[in-house]
């Protein structure tokens, strides 16, 4: 039996991107709002010292999903047409992965994680072992769940998930448990959203081909290579850190890392979920850079002036929410979000490179990069957080120009010089959200008004200023906001008619 994607016009292609946006947007608020929640709570319960203790074992949990997912099912997504057999192989391959990785991070927890990283450390790497079994489960069914664009049902997923995840590790820290709580949580959570995944899209144990296994695999596995560099990328600096400095230090710059570029992928997220599916239905080159330039403005004008924000805010905010032994956090946080702002730019490229069957490629150009930045922060390791964050912040703009000369250009076919109109809103509004937020802020906490008096009023203030210059100097990019805003608001409240009607162009007529 075979598969065969229909051929879907723009349109209805544009109407499942905003379909999709809409759960999954609205999923990642209320998953998002729940997990910061627990967050704040257990910064409160668990010191910076186990939060840097848990980094190193936290970071092998996305790389149980990167492996088993994108090495076993991720090309059941690509392909146009995939058959039962196709699938039965990518079932066993992803549940053989599984295991094997499992077993192997169990044996090897304490021979090499001692050495490296204390006997503390090396406990939680084992104990955190099971995820890569836990994550298999899952590979094939969330591949069949994106490949009919059922993103509500795979958002009911996430947040359930990570509910049962966050829940459960607020339950472990009140029974005194420190970086154990953070760990049990990631393994509940990874459990939760297989489960799910496998109820929603069950499968039998059937044997597959080896055919078919190796032309999964032929995709797979620079995929799988590729995600694993990137997560290496993501995680390297407080793995790095993990064996230069404190667990305190590691542990401050893990909360920085979350603050400036964690919690803008989390956000990104959102446009992740989707770019994948949705490229790999676009019909032509063409329609796949219109959606990809559309989606590289719309996300920067959405996430950068939030980033700007947090620079604001930071001094305050930090201390505030997570209690004073995280002040050192604060600057490292400042400098961070410019990566983020960078990184959230960056957002779906290797989505794109998958989409258009170019896995080697970007695995090559993410190991080059994933060289430089360990390089970066080894020598800039003793001298302190903030050299490292400076050194980060150089390399996501190295990033940004090997992208867009290296992969976007020639693979492609988006110029270098993309990036000066796609971007120009957002910082041409982020600039002024900052002129006014700093001397607001100044004045405020001078005046000795409480935290979320300030916050609040620096917020206000500075979200005014940054939607008055968009509104007042980029005519296309306010138009982004409002029809993203009316897509993602109520079918009773999208289908008002607006004062403005002709101030919301279609999608299909701003592509470009």
């Amino acid at each position: 039996m075979t598969d065969q994607l229909s051929q879907a016009p723009s349109e209805s292609l544009r109407d499942a991107t905003f379909r999709g946006v809409r759960w999954v947007a609205l999923a990642r608020v209320a998953a998002e709002i729940f997990a910061f929640a627990a967050a704040v709570a257990l910064a409160r319960m668990v010191s910076p010292a186990e939060f840097g203790r848990a980094a190193v074992p936290l970071a092998i949990v996305p790389l149980a999903v990167i492996l088993t997912f994108e090495g076993c099912a991720s090309a059941l997504v690509q392909r146009k047409s995939v058959t039962q057999t196709d699938r039965d192989s990518a079932v066993v391959m992803s549940l053989v992965a599984g295991l094997l990785l499992s077993t192997l991070t169990f044996a090897l927890a304490r021979p090499l994680g001692e050495p490296l990283f204390g006997e503390r450390v090396a406990g939680l790497i084992a104990l955190v072992s099971p995820v890569f079994l836990l994550a298999s489960v899952g590979a094939v069914p969330r591949a069949t769940m994106w490949r009919r664009l059922d993103f509500r049902r795979v958002s009911v997923v996430e947040v359930l998930s990570l509910a049962v995840g966050a829940a459960l590790s607020i339950a472990l820290a009140l029974r005194g448990l420190d970086a154990e709580a953070l760990i049990g949580g990631a393994l509940a959570a990874t459990a939760t959203s297989s489960l799910m995944l496998y109820a929603a899209a069950p499968y039998g144990m059937r044997r597959g081909s080896r055919r078919a296994a190796r032309g999964i695999a032929g995709f797979g596995v620079p995929a799988a290579l590729a995600g694993l560099v990137h997560v290496a990328f993501s995680t390297a600096p407080y793995v790095i850190l993990a064996t230069r400095v404190s667990p305190t230090q590691t542990g401050l710059f893990w909360r920085a890392f979350q603050l400036g570029i964690g919690y803008q992928e989390k956000i990104s997220g959102i446009m992740l979920r989707l770019a994948f599916p949705i490229y790999s239905r676009t019909d032509t080159p063409a329609e796949l850079r219109r959606f990809h330039q559309r989606a590289t403005r719309l996300h920067a004008t959405a996430v950068v002036p939030l980033l700007a924000l947090l620079i604001v805010v930071a001094p305050v905010l930090i201390p505030w929410l997570f209690g004073s032994p995280w002040r050192g956090a604060v600057v490292p946080t400042q400098i961070l979000a410019v990566a983020g702002m960078i990184a959230a730019v960056l957002t779906g490229y290797p989505q794109v490179m998958l989409a258009v069957g170019r896995p080697r490629t970007l695995l090559h150009f993410n190991l080059a990069v994933l060289v430089v930045y360990v390089s970066v922060v080894l020598a800039t390791a003793g001298r302190g957080l903030t050299a490292v964050c400076v050194g980060v912040v150089g390399v996501y703009v190295l990033i940004l120009v090997g992208v867009y000369g290296l992969l976007l250009g020639p693979h492609v076919g988006v110029p270098m010089r993309r990036l000066l109109t796609d971007l120009a809103p957002a910082v041409v509004g982020s600039a002024a959200l900052l002129a006014a937020g700093f001397p607001l802020r100044e004045l405020l906490t001078s005046a000795g008004l409480p935290a979320p008096v300030t916050l609040a009023g620096v917020g206000l203030v500075g979200a005014s200023a940054y939607l008055v210059t968009i509104r007042a100097l980029f005519a296309a990019a306010w138009s982004d906001v409002v029809l993203l805003a009316r897509n993602l608001a109520p079918a009773r409240w999208r289908d008002r008619p607006s004062g403005t009607p002709e101030s919301v162009p279609a999608l299909s007529s701003t592509m470009s």
